[in-house]
């Protein structure tokens, strides 16, 4: 006796399950641009990879004589299972569009509690291909009464949970609402893809229903909005390949989980000991004159090593991934030709998510500063920036991850300190450009000496004279012949020094392994 019988019902299932978008003629709902699901998932993980999990749960109609043959399979909307991205394993979950517009239903939630234990338990990365409409109000019809909103369900636990524990990374590729918002945000890195993705936390017919404004999707939550004014999300794709390939990215920087350290890229091409002429002149001796941080990050980072998170959101503040010697670092660093580089309220919030990221993941920080300070005026005072650079300043005075300190021009104020941890060792280096203090000196000295310099029978001479007396004492030589800093270095060497110094940093946090703790932050 075979069972040949109940296999072809299987693969009868599994066919109908996983061709019901292009049966019912919507797999591609909004445009020759966008893949259906399964297209989107082949492209993420290595050939033949992908091992999907409940993939026969769904919605089954059978005849109606005596309702054994089965008809029809609506699947249920959220598709998941292990991959491999370059051979290493990860947990990935992908939003069906094309049934009922990926609809959070019960047996979404269901699957969803399901997907993030299973990578908490099995200590798998998370990727999330997000394409949802959110609730639906059809299926209390089904039901016969509403169900009390829970943001604590299982479900919940294990996604707050595995952001401590596994790197979460999540794409947008269509309208994108309610549980597929959150699921944007509830990430360590999210990209969504331009002119073809929004995010909203409700979509526009709820809006002009609930406020009366009418507003396209674009208009509502597009790109524009989300990576560029409320940071909601981190970047911007060109397309659906260039998404993909940005998760790819950002993981190949991470560790599985929290109980490993990052992977040092085995093939480096990098020369670790790299001395770049053009650093000796990369910084103008006129402090007003702005110059290209990125480019300085090039000549010092391993070559094409540089990811970029943010870069369109708190823009005088620059978040990045990168390599030394092949080891994995976080990188901090001030655009002095945004702001003059100052620490300005957008700056805030996208500095803390960063540090806490690499504090979570063992990735040691390199924060190339050139902070001036809080930038001041009435706009700062109503966004309340004293309070958001605060909770800044606690990832930093929270993280234990090794962080090493390049002061390359300004340091001034309370943003100035927050550039490094006073409560644990920091690895410090100044240029001989370095200028740091309380205050700035063009603004400090005529704060302090108003009476004195408007009384003057030259106002302006004696301010010249009272700033030259000031610059002498601030010369970064001055302050490291009282070991106010460990040493001030020839900016040639910056390279071969970080590229030294990432090894002891990996070979300290190794023993540090598992997740972190931190306080509240205020």
């Amino acid at each position: 006796m075979s069972w040949q019988k109940e296999i072809e019902e299987l693969e009868k299932r599994k066919h109908l399950a996983r061709t019901y978008g292009r049966r019912k003629d919507i797999a591609h709902p909004q445009g020759l641009r966008k893949n259906n699901v399964r297209e989107r998932i082949a492209a993420l993980v290595d050939p033949g990879a992908f091992l999907e999990r409940g993939g026969l749960s769904g919605l089954a109609s059978y005849d109606d004589t005596q309702g054994k043959e089965l008809q029809d399979v609506v699947p249920c909307p959220f598709i998941m299972g292990i991959g491999k991205i370059n051979g290493r394993r990860v947990a990935v979950h992908a939003d069906d569009f094309a049934v009922k517009g990926a609809s959070v239903g019960r047996m979404y939630k269901a699957k969803r509690g399901y997907f993030a234990k299973m990578a908490r338990s099995l200590r798998l990365p998370i990727v999330r291909l997000v394409e949802g409409a959110g609730g639906s109000i059809r299926e209390i019809l089904e039901f016969g009464y509403t169900e009390l909103p829970s943001g604590n369900d299982e479900g919940t636990q294990h996604e707050v949970e595995a952001l401590s524990e596994i790197p979460v990374a999540a794409a947008g590729f269509g309208a994108i609402a309610g549980l597929g918002a959150l699921f944007m945000v509830r990430s360590h890195f999210s990209v969504m893809v331009k002119k073809e993705a929004q995010v909203f936390v409700g979509g526009p017919p709820l809006v002009k229903a609930a406020t009366g404004e009418t507003w396209s999707k674009e208009e509502l939550g597009g790109y524009r909005i989300h990576t560029r004014i409320s940071g909601v999300v981190d970047n911007e794709a060109e397309d659906e390949k260039d998404a993909l390939l940005q998760i790819k990215k950002f993981l190949s920087y991470l560790p599985s989980s929290v109980w490993e350290m990052p992977e040092k890229e085995p093939h480096a091409a990098d020369f670790p000991g790299r001395r770049e002429e053009a650093l000796l002149s990369i910084i103008p001796r006129d402090p007003k004159h702005p110059y290209d941080m990125r480019r300085l990050l090039d000549l010092v980072l391993d070559r094409d090593s540089f990811f970029e998170i943010g870069r369109y959101q708190g823009q005088s503040q620059i978040t990045a991934l990168a390599r030394l010697n092949g080891y994995a670092v976080g990188v901090l660093a001030n655009d002095p030709r945004f702001l003059g580089g100052a620490f300005n309220y957008d700056v805030a919030e996208k500095y803390m998510r960063f540090i806490d990221m690499c504090d979570t993941f063992h990735l040691p920080i390199v924060n190339f500063s050139d902070q001036p300070g809080f930038m001041i005026g009435r706009k700062s005072e109503e966004m309340g920036l004293i309070r958001k650079g605060v909770r800044a300043g606690f990832a930093m005075a929270q993280a234990t991850v090794p962080v090493a300190v390049l002061y390359l021009r300004k340091c001034f104020g309370v943003a100035g300190a927050a550039q490094k941890t006073a409560l644990r060792f920091s690895w410090q280096y100044a240029w001989p450009s370095a200028l740091w203090g309380n205050i700035p000196i063009e603004g400090g000295v005529y704060a302090a000496h108003r009476a004195e310099i408007e009384s003057a029978k030259d106002p302006q001479a004696y301010l010249d004279s009272l700033h030259e007396k000031y610059r002498a004492v601030a010369s970064p030589f001055r302050t490291a012949e009282h070991f106010g800093i460990e040493d001030i270095i020839d900016p040639r060497d910056t390279r071969p020094l970080l590229c030294d110094w990432v090894k002891m940093a990996y070979n300290v946090e190794k023993n540090h392994l598992g997740p972190k703790k931190r306080g509240l932050r205020c």
